[in-house]
């Protein structure tokens, strides 16, 4: 079983929903060790989470505690399975990509159903291969083969 960095946002009502849609289908996923998975937001610096604390945004210690953190779990994941949702780019999930590429990590895209949304060109061509959210349930974590996006980008 792998053990993955789950990239994924929080800061709207979508996000949040896709976010908790993505957790319950790779919990499910034969391939996926979720008890060792890194998600960011089970592992907040100090154990602060922001919605109870969000003048923590402007803490630089918490700041970097966090990233420190984030980038230990990129590390030492597995590979990197990114929730993302092409009308909302978040580019903390685009910066976590492009760091886990740099460091020859696989990284899968996880996108929505619908096939007429475009998604930004890096992601999609830098992702090792990239899934609708109705794949990720019983997606073979265990044979990420590099396959080019073929929707619309921008």
């Amino acid at each position: 079983m792998n053990k993955v960095y789950f990239a994924c946002s929080w800061f709207s009502d979508s996000q949040t929903n896709y976010m908790n849609q993505g957790i319950e289908l790779i919990k499910q996923n034969k391939t996926v060790d979720w008890k060792y998975a890194f998600y960011p937001l089970d592992h907040q610096y100090k154990g602060f989470s922001i919605p109870d604390h969000p003048e923590l945004l402007e803490d630089t210690e918490w700041q970097l505690g966090t990233f420190n953190g984030d980038m230990n779990g990129i590390n030492s994941s597995d590979l990197i399975v990114a929730m993302y949702l092409p009308n909302e780019p978040d580019e903390g999930i685009a910066w976590e990509l492009g760091y886990a590429y740099a460091i020859h990590k696989p990284m899968v895209l996880v996108v929505p159903n619908e096939k007429n949304k475009p998604v930004n060109l890096m992601p999609a061509m830098g992702a090792t291969k990239v899934i609708t959210i109705d794949e990720l349930k019983d997606f073979d974590f265990n044979n990420v083969v590099y396959t080019p996006y073929t929707g619309q980008v921008y």
